[in-house]
């Protein structure tokens, strides 16, 4: 692992909006009910074309992913969760995403992983290991594009992570994005990017 340096939660907001954007299911989240399309467009303008230096824009996209995942409000996937995580970027190679845990709690990604909760376990199983929903469909239909991308090493999302008490990584966004990683690993040979948290209050969370 190469540790790029901290950054600041704006920078992981904005990543974790650019990693959700394009998510059917995320614009309809956005779009409401009763639908709302200019919320939609909002936040695709925020996602696309970015100003970190504008206070109010990451004020907005802080509220659209505080209100679908509970960052900094100790909520959903953040329950139990100060709003104390300090922030690393880092470049991580393919074994060491296949280490990563996906977090507990999840359905889906216990069935993929019962063993182990590892990230190597489900791309093992994700071609024969039915979910009971769809994301064997979304993982395959991801490592097909990373496999047969044209440029060499295709563009990403960056993972975004904790770092649990024994030092563990544990997934908090990019759990299908992970397993087809390690999937097509070949395709990876520098590895993918990573946003790593570590907060005090980690015993708390819920997902541990």
């Amino acid at each position: 692992m190469e540790d790029l340096g901290s950054v600041s939660d704006d920078q992981v907001i904005l990543a974790w909006l650019q990693a959700e954007i394009e998510s059917p299911p995320f614009q309809a989240y956005l779009v409401g009910d009763p639908p709302k399309s200019s919320h939609l467009a909002r936040a695709l303008a925020l996602a696309r074309n970015p100003d970190l230096g504008n206070a109010a824009h990451n004020a907005e996209r802080r509220r659209i992913i505080a209100s679908a995942h509970g960052f900094g409000r100790g909520s959903l996937i953040f329950a139990g969760l100060e709003d104390d995580i300090a922030w690393r970027k880092a470049q991580v190679s393919i074994a060491e995403v296949a280490e990563m845990l996906y977090s507990n709690r999840n359905a889906t990604w216990t069935t993929l992983a019962p063993a182990t909760r590892m990230v190597a376990e489900g791309a093992g199983n994700a071609a024969r290991v039915f979910t009971g929903d769809d994301m064997n469909l979304h993982i395959l239909s991801l490592a097909r594009i990373i496999c047969h991308a044209d440029n060499a090493e295709p563009e990403l999302s960056e993972l975004i992570c904790m770092r649990m008490p024994d030092g563990a990584i544990s997934l908090l966004e990019g759990h299908t994005r992970a397993t087809a990683m390690v999937m097509e690993g070949h395709k990876l040979p520098r590895g993918v990017g990573a946003f790593i948290g570590e907060s005090p209050s980690i015993k708390s969370w819920a997902y541990l």
